[in-house]
């Protein structure tokens, strides 16, 4: 019986959320084993909150020292969800006895033991680090867990959150993200602001619109809310939290989750809260690859024309139409 697993999974914020399922199957599968997470710094705490990881080991950049810290820690085995020349050399030099990765890239070669990882068209690309878990289960004959239907449940700490973000009576969170990670692009600042103007006008519902940001991206929240102020629009700056785990917990008081950024969109999939996505018109379909965690009944996308020179143009996607798909979605969803 295997005592502790360490996986690596060292990337951005929304390709680590994508990698709950796997670590949902490994925990359930093997509940008295050990799973420890090789994270990137920034990721520490928020991966700490991960009910299915045990610890992690923070890539410190130093490999002398991690090959000895890993090699103290004395796995029993490595899943490596994607491989590098640096991390083949650290997990070889730690001595872990059992090594997986994917079977792509001329790194698989260098491994015992390999899995599938290539999910198939028209699946949502966290099936990737899933099938690698699943492989990993197969290959010691143990039992493949069902997921659940929401993978972290922190439900209890609803109300104290929506009293955080000033929510009153039966007013409805509509938590919006301006901002961009890199993986998709986003609206135009105006049509963040067009769009919150028709939800409120569209929906039979009383709303409190939350300005999330970070860093840099506290300028583009703040222009939204110039553009409504003449408005009777409830449209309001979220008070910055200490970390990241502080505020991926604190978006279990949305109603709604609306962005183009992938990272805080995976967040609120976490929480099986509805949320709206913006993506480019890209013929990898951006919108299925990268969906949200979230149940399909509760998902929206929208995309600008797919298309080479339209694609990529943020600014042509049919705002109109997305504010009276998502408010018909809130007076169905939310209606008493």
């Amino acid at each position: 019986m295997m005592e502790k697993i360490l996986f690596i999974r060292h990337d951005k914020i929304g390709d680590f959320i994508l990698t709950w399922p796997a670590f949902y199957i490994l925990k359930k599968a093997l509940p008295n084993t050990r799973i420890e997470v090789f994270v990137a710094p920034v990721m520490k705490s928020f991966a700490l909150t991960c009910p299915y990881i045990d610890d992690v080991v923070v890539d410190s950049g130093d490999d002398t020292q991690l090959v000895e810290q890993i090699k103290a820690n004395n796995y029993d085995a490595v899943i490596v969800s994607h491989s590098d020349l640096r991390i083949y050399r650290l997990v070889t030099k730690a001595a872990i006895p059992y090594k997986i990765a994917p079977n792509h890239g001329w790194f698989q070669y260098l491994y015992p033991h390999r899995a599938n990882t290539q999910y198939k068209k028209g699946e949502p690309c966290w099936r990737g680090s899933y099938m690698l878990a699943e492989q990993f289960l197969n290959n010691h004959q143990i039992s493949i867990p069902a997921l659940p239907t929401q993978l972290w449940d922190v439900n209890s700490e609803r109300e104290q959150w929506r009293k955080y973000y000033q929510q009153q009576n039966d007013e409805k969170l509509i938590f919006i993200h301006p901002g961009t990670g890199g993986s998709s692009g986003s609206l135009p600042v105006d049509h963040f602001g067009q769009l919150i103007k028709k939800i409120d006008k569209l929906t039979s519902l009383e709303c409190r619109f939350v300005l999330t940001y970070n860093g840099d991206e506290k300028a583009l929240a703040l222009n939204i809310q110039s553009m409504l102020k003449k408005t009777k629009i409830k449209v309001e700056l979220a008070t910055p939290l200490k970390s990241l785990a502080d505020f991926a917990r604190s978006i279990v008081a949305a109603d709604m989750f609306i962005a183009g950024s992938t990272g805080p969109l995976h967040i609120a999939g976490l929480h099986n809260i509805p949320t709206v996505g913006f993506y480019a018109g890209r013929r990898s379909q951006p919108k299925v690859k990268w969906q949200t965690l979230t149940e399909p009944a509760k998902r929206l996308a929208f995309t600008p024309p797919i298309g080479r020179r339209t694609g990529r143009n943020m600014a042509l996607v049919d705002v109109d139409q997305a504010a009276e798909d998502i408010s018909e979605f809130l007076n169905r969803h939310y209606a008493k």
